[in-house]
């Protein structure tokens, strides 16, 4: 018996698809999914994007703040210095106001050991720091009648050491100086007690990179 082919005619208009329960695993509201793996819609979806975004931000944030780098300390460090002395510039002995003033070292800043060292820096004008090489002496001579006479040969005797530190070592000196600062802005020091606190920060100073190096 031969068979007769029976020749498919195709039905006109759509398909009408089985219609499947899409319920949001995460919302639990009735919508079509977007992540079929994990049973999203598009809004739950779209809020996790977000989420991870700002999570990712956030551990950005925090280990900025957690890092202490050069720059952030050299900030401070001159901040301290020209809180902590008198309003003025000590190389030409120009007076002028605090945010005019600069930090300026005795020592280069290029000699790490001696860069944060609070004996080595002392306020001068940016006419003084930037333009003239020669107010390193003047500045030298401040330093000796301040710290004590004969404080610039031992910087410069210190000054072919070698010091390298990590983010924990500046971290530790940030916070050692950046106490000292909040504390000269909010009290009404005299310059003894200025001068005092000083002494103390290097102090810690001291202890914190005698550790890293012999001294």
């Amino acid at each position: 018996m031969i068979r007769k082919t029976v020749k498919k005619v195709p039905i006109k208009g759509e398909v009408e698809k089985p219609l499947v329960e899409t319920i949001c695993s995460e919302c639990g509201k009735k919508r079509p999914y977007t992540n079929k793996t994990k049973k999203l819609c598009a809004v739950c979806v779209k809020k996790s994007q977000i989420a991870k975004v700002k999570e990712k931000r956030a551990k950005v944030r925090e280990k900025k703040a957690n890092t202490i780098t050069q720059g952030k300390l050299d900030q401070v460090t001159s901040w301290l210095i020209r809180a902590a002395f008198e309003e003025k510039c000590y190389a030409c002995e120009v007076r002028m106001p605090r945010k005019q003033l600069q930090c300026c070292h005795f020592v280069s800043r290029t000699k790490s050991i001696t860069r944060f060292d609070l004996r080595n820096m002392l306020p001068g004008c940016p006419t003084c720091n930037m333009y003239t090489p020669h107010h390193v002496w003047n500045l030298g001579k401040s330093i000796n009648k301040i710290w004590n006479e004969g404080m610039t040969e031992t910087l410069l005797e210190l000054s072919v050491v070698s010091l390298k530190m990590n983010n924990n070592d500046r971290k530790d000196i940030y916070e050692v100086y950046r106490t000292a600062l909040d504390k000269v802005e909010s009290q009404n020091m005299s310059s003894e007690e200025r001068f005092a606190l000083m002494v103390k920060s290097y102090r810690e100073y001291y202890k914190i990179i005698s550790k890293l190096v012999k001294l």
